[in-house]
């Protein structure tokens, strides 16, 4: 069987982990990756190469598939939703231009799921939010993340050391993975935490990135904080600080998480869909009201 995996692009985030780990689960098929950024993601490219299963993760490669009315793909199309991306104007305000952009998103994320042969949510939170905002027909399963223990990293050859740092916070610099949050909380807490000699280890880049490091900056701060920039398999650097630090606003099931609880490392993290879904029977989390940095703070310090 030919089974084309679609994505936005290449990168060192938790969807071509994903989907490296898919593949893994199909030695005997013959895969490939697709990226919609260099366009490759189109019904005619699919048809082309013969996909018979068409697994989507990124919606843009989704609405690049269906783009064209004209060539509709041969394959089956599977649809992967990776958190629920709508839950964004949940913390914008409530303008006319984000009530307006809501309205788009929602509408186009109608569409293409629709035109979807099936859906696949992460958890049964997010399976019922997709069905309470697009309907309850829609073709809905529920698939976990998982993780295989033993592919696991071992720590070693690492740039830092082991618990070098008192927290580390792994992800790409996006508002929905809320590094603006915990700079602020350290902000807050910076007296007890200089005191104290906690520094915190950010590892990622992204859109944020430059804003978030001018904030640092104009806050005095530099010396309780350090940019590692984009890390591959930055997993394993979790072992550099005693606590992972996972301060999203919405997440869909982070494999950094089921990392981390494999690990036996102690996690503070947002109490949000996701998160609470990994996190909510493991005896080494803390989990704090999302968006709220004085509750970070006091964690923190």
């Amino acid at each position: 069987m030919k089974i084309a995996y679609l994505i936005d692009r290449d990168s060192v985030g938790g969807g071509m982990e994903y989907v490296r780990r898919q593949m893994a689960t199909h030695p005997n098929d013959e895969t490939r990756v697709f990226f919609s950024d260099r366009g490759d993601c189109t019904a005619a490219k699919m048809n082309a190469w013969g996909a018979e299963v068409i697994h989507v993760n990124h919606l843009k490669a989704l609405l690049q598939l269906f783009r064209n009315p004209f060539v509709k793909p041969h394959g089956r199309v599977i649809f992967t939703i990776h958190g629920i991306h709508l839950r964004k104007y949940d913390f914008l305000p409530r303008s006319f231009l984000n009530r307006m952009k809501r309205l788009v998103r929602l509408s186009l994320e109608r569409w293409l799921y629709r035109k979807s042969d099936q859906l696949i949510a992460l958890t049964e939170t997010d399976a019922k939010d997709i069905k309470r905002l697009h309907g309850e027909n829609l073709p809905v399963a529920v698939e976990a993340n998982s993780l295989d223990v033993s592919s696991l990293k071992n720590p070693v050859g690492l740039k830092y050391c082991e618990n070098e740092f008192a927290f580390v916070c792994i992800a790409r610099f996006d508002f929905q993975k809320g590094q603006d949050i915990l700079v602020k909380a350290i902000d807050l807490a910076q007296k007890e935490l200089r005191a104290s000699g906690k520094r915190t280890l950010l590892i990622g880049g992204g859109a944020t990135f430059e804003e978030t490091k001018r904030f640092v900056d104009e806050k005095g701060i530099s010396d309780l904080v350090e940019f590692a920039g984009e890390i591959s398999n930055a997993g394993v650097y979790m072992t550099c600080a005693r606590v992972l630090v996972a301060p999203s606003r919405w997440e869909g099931m982070p494999y950094l998480l089921l990392e981390a609880v494999a690990r036996g490392r102690r996690v503070i993290a947002s109490d949000c869909p996701g998160n609470r879904d990994i996190l909510k029977n493991y005896a080494h989390a803390t989990l704090f009201s999302v968006e709220d940095y004085i509750a970070l703070a006091g964690l923190l310090s």
